[in-house]
């Protein structure tokens, strides 16, 4: 916000004039009225002080990227170039990098255009996951790349501990906020610029298939390519606001770690196009320098070579203008460069002859177009091996504070009866009990991971993380509440010992928990599992008989879950506890973050960006060999044989919200189409709420019975405030893909259902409500108590939803069968 005015969308034109981007609002109070033009051009505001790129770029981010064409067929593009110049976010519109680096390329020698395109080793200059050599008679710098999922991975003697170990991709979706990724996104790049590195081996954007996925916790979109779209350009944008290249991946269809050097995803075009390539489209029209192929292979072919799906697809139809990286030895040939690969890392191994061709040229030149689109030849920062900025300490009071922010908002209340927040009046005594209330994190670059961040090349060591029973009892002694915890059970995933001793400590330590959940008024449980690149999960359940150990304290006294989780897990304990929350892997500051959120301090705000199962069945499992994506979009809230425990965009807060009648309109609405309504806060706390937009197109007989196309997050909203939220639909929001003429296609039969999940639909409006007074209040639901409201509602029913049915019956007829 800048004088009070928050912009939710701005844009460029081609004569670099600033305007309101179609499909966005400016808002006023939370009134919904367009921000004066003054404000974000005028001298004053607009280039006067350093922080506006911060300013405009959050404008830029809060809505999504349009879709271009005319037919709604066109890639997910938009030209910002202009707009970034405007307001001194300093990237070379791609046009003029592309025409310098093809000045530059043709002066190289061939072992320097050579040098562009191969790693020198992984490891060869004190830690450095990849690289490449400088050219310093033409001004090119090194590239200097680093792991990261949650943070600068930290190889270096004695790194771990200089860096923030932040919440994971999965947790920032769980936040459902578009500021809050930008922020902690740029926070993550300026301790990479700080540490000499000026390339970022992420986001990681894959949209998960199956919930057993090992490195689901590292994926920004979750389980919805919508969702994904949103987010990624935030992610993208704010790292490259710090002069560091971000590398979207893992391109494309590497949505299991089982056998994933081996495995052929096979999927359809129509499957590609609406669930997978969503989130890539977008953060490429937001200007992400670089894209890492993947390991696996897809419809026959590696990915990390395949014509049709680098060179026909992705700088083809989707118009990138950067450089493809491989993933690190995923190159199987030297065809690669022919297939569409540029850059082989960690080493040059196959592209050993990529000199003066004209496919090396060609990689050559995208190579240096991102190198000047991102400016690093102006600011090309230390030369390897950056042994000073490596050993700094890039931890400030700032970033903790936003780590600790950004973990308590992407923690989901699922359920609460009440318990909370907890109040020092009705609880004296409080237990905290499970194997990781007093974890530490697991001081490893590669292998296991921890309850705070899950293993492998995203794993970001946190010598100094604040667990869970540090953070409640610090919080609790400000409360006068009294804290108990058994100190002895701290050993979280504990395998090693002789199994009858691992038999037999379990039973002490169930003991000594029934013993001090007995004192208690409210036991709280952290119960986590971990998880790690390489593998897949085994199986969905709690690590250390944490679901045992839930059972039995929850017959005793209220019991409050803490799940500390990497994606899905199995909830049979759900009926019997009085509260249950879930972070998705939090980071250093998870401790805090549990303590503000169960006190009340910062009132619960985070959505599931996956459906929590309630069983095993009908959930997609990773596959050995040919794995065919036959279920093509019918995944998560999508699929009609996946039941939920919790469905997709579920989430509670310590308050209740009244939703308006909705209005569709075309008439003053700059997309497509629009739909307004007015968010209450009726209960007695301050809170926000997530406004979701489910559309249905009954036309697509190989469709999904609903699909998110649009939401919303509110500001905080104090007792009795409310807020108008406008969701716009653009062209291709109102199309689904056809797979036979090879483009969107846009509907005009379509059903907008408006809720606050994916099973929560309260009202819907249809073709014929557009830019009319009518109405179908379907849901006939005006109140919702989100504190008293518990999980049995949601128990076995279909992630579609059973009101689905009926608003489908209301509007069309008969349900139709896909």
């Amino acid at each position: 916000d800048v004088e009070g005015v928050g912009v939710d969308c701005l844009s460029d034109t081609h004569n670099a004039t600033t305007r309101l981007m179609p499909g966005c609002v400016g808002r006023h109070a939370g009134h919904g009225q367009v921000a004066p033009r003054a404000l974000l051009r005028g001298s004053s505001v607009g280039r006067a002080v350093a922080g506006v790129a911060a300013f405009v770029s959050l404008a830029l981010l809060a809505c999504r990227p349009r879709h271009s064409g005319d037919d709604g067929s066109g890639p997910m593009r938009e030209d910002i170039d202009d707009f970034l110049q405007e307001f001194n976010v300093d990237l070379l519109p791609w046009g003029q990098a592309a025409a310098r680096a093809a000045e530059v390329e043709a002066k190289l020698t061939d072992m320097e255009r050579h040098s562009l395109l191969v790693g020198q080793n992984f490891g060869t200059f004190g830690g450095w996951v990849g690289s490449t050599k400088a050219v310093p008679r033409m001004g090119i710098p090194s590239l200097k790349m680093q792991d990261s999922s949650s943070g600068f991975r930290p190889l270096g003697p004695g790194e771990p501990g200089t860096v923030t170990a932040w919440p994971s991709m999965l947790a920032l979706a769980s936040s459902w906020d578009e500021s809050l990724v930008w922020r902690v996104a740029r926070a993550i790049a300026a301790e990479f610029k700080g540490k000499g590195a000026n390339m970022i081996l992420g986001p990681g954007l894959n949209v998960h298939r199956s919930p057993y996925g090992g490195r689901n916790w590292e994926y920004l979109s979750g389980e919805d390519p919508y969702l994904g779209s949103r987010l990624a350009p935030a992610f993208v944008t704010g790292v490259q606001s710090q002069g560091v290249m971000a590398t979207v991946k893992h391109f494309a269809f590497n949505e299991q770690e089982t056998k994933r050097k081996s495995e052929n995803s096979v999927v359809r075009e129509k499957t590609a196009w609406e669930l997978y390539y969503p989130p890539f489209e977008a953060a490429l029209a937001a200007g992400a320098g670089s894209v890492m192929c993947a390991y696996n292979s897809v419809n026959g072919y590696p990915a990390c070579g395949s014509r049709e799906l680098l060179v026909d697809t992705l700088k083809g139809r989707m118009g990138f203008e950067g450089f493809v990286v491989s993933d690190w030895g995923a190159v199987t040939g030297a065809d690669a460069l022919d297939g569409g690969v540029d850059m082989e890392q960690p080493a040059d191994v196959y592209f050993r002859n990529a000199t003066d061709s004209p496919v090396a040229r060609e990689a050559a030149r995208r190579v240096l177009t991102s190198i000047f689109h991102m400016r690093l030849d102006e600011h090309p920062g230390c030369e390897l091996p950056c042994s000073k900025e490596r050993a700094s300490n890039q931890r400030t009071a700032d970033h903790m504070e936003l780590a600790h922010g950004a973990a308590a908002n992407g923690i989901v209340l699922l359920q609460n009866q009440g318990v909370l927040p907890l109040k020092p009046g009705s609880v004296q005594t409080l237990a905290v009990l499970g194997a990781a209330a007093e974890a530490r994190d697991t001081m490893n670059t590669w292998g296991p991971g921890s309850p705070y961040s899950g293993g492998g090349s995203g794993h970001v060591p946190a010598p100094d993380v604040v667990s869970p029973l540090e953070g409640i009892r610090r919080r609790a002694a400000k409360a006068n509440i009294k804290v108990i915890a058994d100190t002895t059970s701290t050993n979280h995933g504990v395998t090693a010992l002789d199994p009858a001793e691992v038999v037999s400590r379990r039973l002490s330590s169930l003991e000594k928990a029934l013993d001090l959940a007995r004192e208690a008024d409210v036991v709280v449980v952290v119960g986590a599992t971990t998880a790690t690149e390489s593998r897949d999960r085994p199986s969905l359940s709690l690590d250390d008989n944490a679901d045992d150990l839930i059972m039995a304290v929850s017959k005793l006294k209220p019991t409050i879950v803490l799940l500390e989780v990497p994606g899905a897990i199995l909830t049979p304990w759900r009926d019997q506890t009085a509260a249950i929350a879930c972070l998705f892997y939090g980071g250093e500051r998870t401790g805090d973050a549990w303590a503000s959120v169960l006190f009340g301090d910062i009132a619960p705000s985070g959505k599931l960006p996956i459906m929590l199962p309630s069983s095993e069945t009908g959930l997609v499992t990773p596959g050995l060999g040919t794995v065919v994506y036959d279920e093509g979009i019918r995944t998560s809230y999508r699929s009609p044989t996946a039941h939920a425990a919790y469905p997709f965009g579920h989430g509670l807060t310590y308050t209740a919200f009244e939703f308006s009648r909705p209005r569709a309109y075309t008439k003053g609405c700059e997309a497509m189409v629009c739909v307004s309504l007015r968010v209450t806060n009726i209960g007695v706390f301050a809170g926000r709420e997530v406004v979701q937009a489910y559309l249905y197109f009954p036309d697509d007989t190989n469709g999904a019975a609903k699909m998110l196309r649009g939401f919303q997050k509110t500001s905080l909203l104090n007792p009795g405030a409310g807020e108008d939220v406008i969701l716009n639909f653009s062209q291709r929001d109102l199309s689904t893909y056809d797979g036979v003429a090879h483009a969107w296609q846009r509907h005009e039969n379509v059903v907008i259902f408006i809720g606050s999940s994916s099973v929560d639909l309260r009202n819907a409006v249809t073709q014929k409500d557009v830019d009319s007074e009518s109405f179908q209040d379907t849901a006939k639901i005006k109140k919702t108590n989100r504190r008293a409201r518990s999980s049995t509602s949601f128990e076995g029913a279909p992630s579609d939803g059973g009101l689905m049915h009926s608003l489908r019956h209301l509007f069309l007829g008969p349900a139709v069968e896909h």
